[in-house]
């Protein structure tokens, strides 16, 4: 039975877990925990896999895995360019690539710059437009993706079937919207072997004629305006200077900054 387990692979995992700071993942409450680290579906969580699955990894009885769940966990273990490869090794697959998907939860240190930002509207964005966290100024504009179900926080799902997105962009929500389907070209070519990639696609020209005109012509775009204008059903239109920030802490995340033109208008329709 012991040959048929992946023994090493399971302690590995193990270990690293334990090294994993809750308070840099986001989850308070460290000092009350028996043990050092994350807890196992935690760690699943940040994966993007189930926890009965991790658990499995763990244990030894899935002796290996593919190799975006081997980026998803080598990411969500904050573990370096060695470690990586070890894993990679530990699960016999060949490390060809760079990890790809960015923990689903906002660390201390972006939330400490978002905290800073204040009442200037900022999400966090991962890859293919998912939307990791947004602030309440953020939320004010365009939606509280916080509330929403894991799987329906990707900002080109809410652009392309949203009524209040339509509305957010007013005439120039359709050259927006396919600026947007342009960037997830341009990120699906960077990782052509992304699970993640296929399921949008097919689940958007199931459901988006633009999409589907947009997607045929093979548009590409990294959408890096500095300026936007967005409206409001309450307070009307409002000018935008955006600003993208990366930080060394959280790879594979974005903060996209909206910077009010006119912060005094903006600041009386935040708090009206």
């Amino acid at each position: 039975m012991t040959r048929s387990r992946n023994v090493a692979l399971g302690e590995f995992l193990r270990a690293r877990r334990a090294r994993v700071d809750p308070y840099d993942v986001g989850l308070p409450g460290a000092e009350r925990r028996r043990v050092p680290g994350l807890r196992r579906e935690e760690l699943a969580q940040l994966a993007g896999v189930s926890p009965d699955y991790y658990a499995r990894l763990e244990q030894g009885r899935q002796r290996t895995a593919s190799p975006s769940v081997l980026d998803a966990i080598a990411v969500a273990l904050r573990l370096g360019a060695e470690e990586r490869s070890y894993l990679y090794d530990l699960a016999g697959v060949a490390d060809g690539a760079v990890p790809s998907t960015p923990p689903r939860i906002v660390g201390r240190g972006v939330q400490r710059l978002i905290d800073v930002l204040g009442d200037t509207p900022v999400l966090v964005r991962g890859q293919f437009s998912e939307v990791i966290a947004i602030n309440p100024a953020g939320a004010f504009l365009f939606c509280d993706f916080n509330r929403l179900a894991a799987r329906e926080r990707n900002g080109l799902r809410w652009m392309l079937l949203a009524p209040r997105a339509r509305e957010a962009y007013g005439p120039g929500w359709e050259s927006a919207t396919a600026e947007m389907i342009g960037r997830l070209r341009l990120e699906a070519g960077r990782m052509p072997a992304d699970p993640r990639v296929a399921e949008l696609v097919e689940e958007f020209r199931e459901q988006s004629e633009l999409f589907r005109q947009i997607w045929e012509k093979q548009h590409v775009s990294a959408w890096l305006h500095d300026t936007k204008t967005l409206y409001h059903p309450a307070f009307g239109a409002m000018d935008f200077f955006t600003e993208l920030i990366t930080t060394h802490t959280a790879p594979g995340q974005t903060l996209v900054v909206m910077i009010p033109a006119d912060p005094a208008t903006f600041q009386a329709a935040l708090h009206a």
